[in-house]
Order: structure tokens, then sequence, then C-alpha cells
């Protein structure tokens, strides 16, 4: 199905992108990177995703054109970026699920999936590291005349952030062969840096400090936490603490290293996990998550004190990272 990418992009004059609740890096990338493509091939665009994206993000061009509400329009067609769930644009969805159903529907993904819906045509691959980076290959084998710098400049942003500034353990070869066609096509690699790597506010470095004060060691396991009632004192969102596990992950006696935090409403409790060499995957799955090899999340209902209830799962993913040696 894949291969009619093409005739359906090409067909099709209005078109909604959507991205997922509590939108990330990759999201956000893929919705406003293939907008732009499409508006350059003389498409009518609109972007979507259930809730605002960070602060952090507002140095993006174009990050104004996504909007909260969706206006259940007549697009010809729907595309899905970074996820492949209903669920995964919330209230989108739960308003009126049979809108979605009766539409065309365009899938980029790049995460497990349980089923495909009999609407959509599905862009996925597993091994890819990001959502972006299926979208950036697919329409630039099709379409390379749409890209220009400032485009190739956006792509790259995605291939820095989602390598870790090619840092992360992934297919290098297909990184680098992806990040020289954007060198080649004038990406402003020095844009990109500053505004990702080099750009930290100072209430995030105190959120780091109260993180690191937290850090607690089991052995191969090294995590740290933070509550809603942190973000808000520091005035901070959840995408600018967590740059906080960024250095966390690297550091050298952890095999697995974890952010604990609660939810807005208190209900729930988020484990991010990373590693080097370990399948957090398997652990994520453990407790009902998912996600990647060596970067996965997952939640748990909120049942007791949250420092006493982040203990208790340490020790099992300690238990796992033992069993797993």
């Amino acid at each position: 199905m894949e291969n009619n990418i093409k005739q359906i992009i090409e067909s099709a004059d209005n078109i909604a992108l959507f991205g997922h609740k509590n939108p990330d890096w990759d999201s956000i990338w893929s919705v406003l990177w293939l907008s732009k493509i499409l508006q350059k091939m003389g498409k009518k665009t609109s972007c979507f995703t259930p809730n605002k994206a960070s602060k952090i993000y507002d140095f993006v061009d174009w990050i104004e054109d996504i909007a909260i509400d969706f206006d259940y329009a007549n697009y010809d067609i729907l595309i899905f970026l970074d996820f492949s769930s209903y669920d995964r644009i919330g209230t989108f969805y739960q308003t009126n699920p049979d809108y979605f159903h009766k539409q065309k529907i365009l899938v980029f993904d790049h995460h497990l999936y349980s089923k495909q819906e009999s609407n959509w045509t599905m862009i996925h691959d597993l091994h890819s590291m990001s959502a972006c980076e299926l979208v950036f290959e697919k329409t630039y084998q099709r379409w390379p005349e749409l890209f220009d710098s400032k485009i190739a400049t956006c792509f790259y942003l995605w291939l820095t952030t989602d390598s870790g500034n090619f840092r992360y353990d992934t297919d290098h070869q297909r990184v680098m062969w992806n990040a020289l066609k954007l060198i080649n096509l004038w990406a402003d690699k020095k844009l990109v840096v500053d505004n990702t790597f080099r750009k930290k506010s100072f209430a995030g470095i105190k959120m780091m400090e109260k993180m690191f004060a937290r850090l607690t060691q089991k052995w191969w396991f090294v995590y740290s936490r933070y509550t809603q009632q942190d973000l808000t004192q520091l005035w901070i969102d959840r995408d600018e603490a967590d740059f906080g596990q960024v250095i966390i992950q690297d550091i050298d006696e952890a095999k697995v290293t974890a952010i604990f935090r609660t939810d807005e409403d208190d209900t729930k409790i988020y484990g991010s996990l990373r590693s080097k060499d370990t399948n957090v995957q398997e652990i994520a799955g453990h407790f009902g998550g998912g996600w990647h090899k060596y970067a996965a999340g997952f939640s748990v209902d909120r049942k007791w004190e949250f420092i006493f209830q982040i203990g208790e799962i340490a020790q099992q993913i300690t238990d796992f990272i033992w069993l797993d040696k």
C-alpha cells in the first residue's frame, strides 16, 4: 500500500495533519515539515495537536501554525504522524469518532501498533528512529525539487534531536546519509545546534539541580523524580524539565536510567527509561508500556505516596536488570 503515497497525496487538495497529544520533537517536526512540503505542492493544509506544544519549541518557524482545536471540516485526507492509534489524539477522536472512521487516513509511524484500520494507508518502519525520518525519506524520494535551505534546516533539526546529536545507538549509516543530503541542501547546522543543545533556561537548570539532588542508585539502575508541583514552582513545563534526562542517561555506572514524574491530576506515575545496551522496551512492557529498544516509557496508576511507589517500581526494574545480566 505504501506505493500509493504519491497518488494519495497528489490527488488531495485540502489536507489535515495530526500530531499526538503531549507532542514531542518528532511529532511536531513531522507535522510542520510535511505541511510545508505539501503547501509548496499547492495544497491547503491545517495542523492539529490535542494540546499545546512546549515553549521550548517556540524558536521553530511555523510553530504557531499548529492549532489545538480541531474543526472537523471536510478534508480530502487526514495524515497521522508519529502515532497509529485513535486514542493518541484524545478528545479529537472522543468527541466525534464517526468522523475519523469515515475519512481517508495516511499514517507515518515507526512504533509497534496493534491493528490497521480499514480506512488507513500505513507508511511504517520499525527500524526508523522517527516518523520524521520516514517523512523526509519518502518525500525527498518523490519530490526532491520541493526542498530548499529552510526546509532542509527544519529536517536537520529533527535529525539532530532524535539522534541526540548523533550519539544514540541507531542505524548510523542511514542517519549519516540523510544528514549528508540535508547539508548538501544547505541546512543551517549552527542554527539547529544553538537552539537545541546550547539553549537552557535558568529555571530549567534549577529543575536539573532538584533532579540531581534526588538521584538514587540501585546497582546498575539510576533514577530521579519530579512532580507537577516542581514544575509549577519553577514555571516550566515537562519538556523543559526533561532536559535533565539527557545528562542522567550518560552516567557511566548505570545500565538503565529513569525519570519518574506525576501527571497533572496526580493520579498516575510516568516512567521514562533510557539505556545504552539494555532492552528497556521489555522493561516498559512489564508495566504496560513500550516504545523503542533503548528509549521507552510507561505509566501506572498512583496508589500511594509517590516516593515510596517509585521505590517499589525501581526495585522491580533492578530485578529485571539482574535477570538480564
